[in-house]
């Protein structure tokens, strides 16, 4: 076996893809020639270089592998848990804000009475400074709101102006609104648009914890008038 025909089987003789007879060709060349026997020699050596090197390189993908998957799941037990206490949180404020809430004593709630143009507003608010008042508006007799109860709760809600939810506080804590709009004296805008004829029996009834209380709307209107 020549050297150029020797050198070019080298490779596959390192990756042993040459056939039996082939080796023994190639080793009998190998025993009598002292250059081959060192070309061999090196292409080995280089050869298990590259292969170091290539698990190394495979090693490091598979540490970085390791590292992103380590990374995602620590930012999915994050995520999953912000999104928990969200949850827990919203679930507790709703429990408290709109669950236990119960109707409100009377002495605990401060009542005024404005008029801005033909507009005229009941605002219910609490005179404590931990509570906040929801007036729940119903329609039971007239077109209108002629029912209205008074429920108080705890206020959850932070007054820190740096806090997001610093203005929703200040909103529950400047109380709540309800709205009658008058054509004059003696007429009553409705929400659908029609005009109403305010008698003697057309009144609000606001419902507190011990009693209620009934107020005509003509006298609405014309205590507004005399708060202004």
């Amino acid at each position: 076996m020549n050297h150029s025909v020797f050198r070019d089987l080298v490779p596959n003789y390192i990756e042993h893809l040459t056939s039996e007879e082939t080796n023994k060709q190639m080793e009998k060349h190998m025993e009598q020639c002292k250059d081959c026997r060192e070309y061999v020699k090196e292409l080995q050596e280089d050869l298990s270089i590259e292969h170091t090197n290539e698990h190394k390189d495979e090693k490091r993908n598979i540490d970085y592998l390791k590292k992103v998957r380590l990374k995602n799941r620590k930012k999915i037990f994050i995520i999953t848990g912000t999104l928990v206490t969200l949850f827990l949180i919203l679930s507790i404020s709703y429990y408290l804000l709109f669950v236990h809430m119960w109707i409100a004593d009377k002495d605990n709630v401060e009542t005024t009475i404005q008029q801005h143009d033909s507009a005229v507003t009941l605002t219910f608010k609490s005179n404590k400074d931990n509570r906040y008042l929801m007036a729940m508006e119903n329609q039971m007799n007239q077109d209108y709101t002629d029912w209205i109860i008074i429920y108080e709760s705890w206020s959850i809600f932070p007054e820190i102006s740096w806090m997001p939810d610093s203005e929703i506080a200040m909103l529950y804590k400047s109380g709540a609104d309800i709205t009658y709009t008058f054509l004059d004296e003696n007429t009553l805008l409705l929400p659908n648009g029609e005009a109403k004829k305010l008698t003697d029996k057309d009144k609000i009834e606001i419902q507190y914890k011990d009693h209620s209380e009934e107020i005509l709307l003509t006298d609405l209107y014309n205590s507004a008038n005399l708060s202004k």
